[in-house]
């Protein structure tokens, strides 16, 4: 399965679904474009990999809207609804463990089943839902 590229009705990515059975062919594959404010990287080394010793620099980044990456580690069943910036559902993806998603615009949903756990990464620092969050009505 390859990753989905969630559109909406401009053309425009929303989300990035990442299947848990996608592969980086045995080396390092970033599965997001350069331009984006995360990047998501998929790492498989078959005969293992060292990495050098290294310390990342201070950089400023201008970053005018949060993404936000959700891997799900344990569960199934988990509903995502992807919307544009009219509500319009573009897309309905059901989750389970060692699936993931980006959303880099647009809206979304997610109904989560009790006993599954998921990573939320974002930018920050966060200035909370209020300042970071418009609600659909």
């Amino acid at each position: 399965m390859h990753i989905l590229e969630i559109k909406d009705k401009e053309n425009k990515t929303v989300a990035l679904f990442y299947p848990k059975n996608i592969s980086a062919d045995g080396a390092i594959k970033f599965l997001t474009p350069q331009s984006y404010t995360l990047q998501i990287g998929l790492i498989e080394h078959s005969n293992g990999k060292k990495v050098v010793p290294h310390i990342h620099r201070d950089l400023f980044y201008d970053v005018n809207t949060t993404q936000e990456y959700i891997y799900v580690e344990k569960g199934e069943g988990i509903l995502v609804n992807v919307f544009d910036r009219d509500w319009t559902e573009i897309e309905r993806i059901t989750m389970s463990a060692g699936d993931s998603i980006l959303f880099v615009g647009g809206g979304h949903s997610l109904d989560i089943p009790p006993g599954c756990r998921l990573f939320e990464v974002k930018q920050g620092p966060y200035p909370g839902d209020k300042a970071a969050k418009i609600f659909k009505d």
